[in-house]
């Protein structure tokens, strides 16, 4: 982040996500296209922004250049934004490695998860 004027400017790196073969069940089974000989496609998901950062250099950079935090959220929780800099806080504060926070969120909505609740 650059300060100047009392404004903040904000450095924008785009990534771009390579595609891998879509999944059709939790046994693994490949996606075919509607003519049924081509193998179907998507992003790999939220997770691949980690390995991008890394391959990219762009993690290393960031590293070079003495960033000590990095912040991520999905597109699907707009949320985030009411209390993302309280947890940078507490994060920071107690000098944590890893943190993360979930939203009140309704069953089967498409919101990413990153834990499983079992009863």
């Amino acid at each position: 982040m650059v300060r100047g004027c009392g404004l903040f400017f904000y450095k924008v790196i785009l990534l771009k996500q390579e595609k891998v073969a879509a999944l059709v069940d939790a046994s693994a089974g490949f996606t075919l296209e509607s003519d049924g000989q081509t193998l179907s496609t998507k992003p790999h998901g939220h997770g691949d922004v980690h390995l991008l950062l890394h391959t990219s250099g762009v993690a290393a950079s960031w590293l070079a250049s003495g960033k000590e935090w990095a912040c991520f959220f999905q597109d699907t929780n707009g949320l985030v934004f009411k209390s993302m800099l309280a947890v940078m806080g507490v994060s920071k504060e107690l000098d944590l490695d890893l943190n993360s926070m979930c939203i009140p969120r309704l069953a089967k909505q498409e919101i990413g998860a990153i834990t499983k609740l079992v009863g």
